[in-house]
């Protein structure tokens, strides 16, 4: 499991001025105190003169939101699928009316196969299948997802919300599929590796990403809201665990984080977040990998694309190779 805290919010997807890049920071984590994220589970309209001994300090007491049914309790109590809604408990603030999440239908012990069934698009200019050429190497054109390849013969997708252990596993590219996020920088690099391929260095990603014009996104100059996945509201933590206390940011391996609304995209579903040589998603969706062997990964993903530098200038390298979480992908490239 996949644990770190104390992480950097994106200041850009809460409305605040754009911070100044550090390589160091992860983006991925937790919010900071400024207090500029409302979670869902934050105050709002409840008297806070109402006495702490009021009914509604223990859990159990009925509710009711919107017309589904639940339960006062505190809001670090009320995590998985469901989610926790102010203003309709007595008692301070933090007790509050847990229901099951109109959109919880994520399990998560079940090991979703959303990319079953999907093949890789033929190769371009004499590239191998999926891939597209770049000046002298071919990259992927699409974030890699993933097939186990044990036992022989018997190849089928791997669940994208999963890491992938020690099973042995081929990178493929994919259009419309659900790219393979939770994977560290050492089993991408291994992916790769089974396809024929190698994790791309960073000369080679960030050529690939900027283009023969070295542009800052890898639709150009200017940086245009919505054209990547590059934006999300809320952080996934907080919306699925329904607080924004300490403890969520040592979940961030959770599989139902990539699988709520407006989070992980499939490749290539943005079809204007494409590079000038036509690969997908190399800004926003997940971060990606690169050959360093301390461990580096660019472009941002689904929540920040501004932190740690502009689109394809984005670079993390606060975590060696061996980390991974909801926010980490890649994309192989070849001679």
């Amino acid at each position: 499991m996949s644990r770190f805290a104390g992480l950097l919010w994106t200041a850009a997807s809460c409305g605040a001025g754009e911070p100044s890049p550090d390589p160091g920071v992860d983006s991925g984590g937790a919010p900071p105190d400024s207090g500029d994220v409302q979670p869902d589970g934050a105050p709002g309209g409840l008297d806070a003169s109402i006495d702490a001994e009021a009914p509604g300090r223990d859990s159990g007491v009925p509710c009711e939101v919107d017309g589904v049914s639940g339960e006062c309790i505190d809001v670090s109590d009320c995590t998985g699928d469901r989610s926790p809604t102010p203003g309709h408990c007595p008692g301070p603030a933090e007790i509050q009316c847990c229901t099951r999440r109109s959109g919880g239908e994520c399990d998560p012990a079940a090991h979703p196969l959303p990319n079953e069934g999907l093949v890789e698009e033929e190769g371009q200019d004499g590239c191998p299948g999926g891939m597209l050429r770049v000046g002298e190497f071919c990259i992927d054109r699409f974030e890699a997802s993933l097939e186990l390849v044990e036992p022989p013969g018997a190849e089928s997708s791997w669940s994208p919300y999963w890491n992938p252990g020690e099973e042995r596993v081929r990178a493929v590219s994919i259009r419309g599929a659900v790219p393979q996020a939770y994977v560290s920088g050492r089993q991408a690099g291994s992916a790769c590796e089974e396809a024929g391929k190698r994790l791309c260095t960073d000369d080679e990603w960030l050529r690939a990403c900027q283009g023969p014009a070295g542009a800052t996104y890898p639709y150009g100059d200017e940086r245009v809201d919505g054209v990547c996945n590059d934006s999300r509201a809320q952080h996934p933590a907080v919306e699925y665990f329904g607080t924004a206390e300490d403890w969520i940011w040592s979940e961030l391996d959770h599989p139902c984080l990539d699988q709520l609304p407006e989070s992980l995209d499939p490749a290539g579903e943005n079809d204007g977040c494409v590079t000038a040589e036509g690969a997908f998603d190399m800004m926003g969706n997940l971060h990606e990998w690169t050959a360093d062997p301390d461990g580096t990964f660019r472009g941002g993903f689904f929540v920040d694309t501004v932190v740690n530098g502009e689109g394809c200038l984005y670079r993390t390298t606060a975590h060696d190779s061996s980390y991974w979480d909801y926010s980490t992908g890649f994309r192989c490239c070849v001679d």
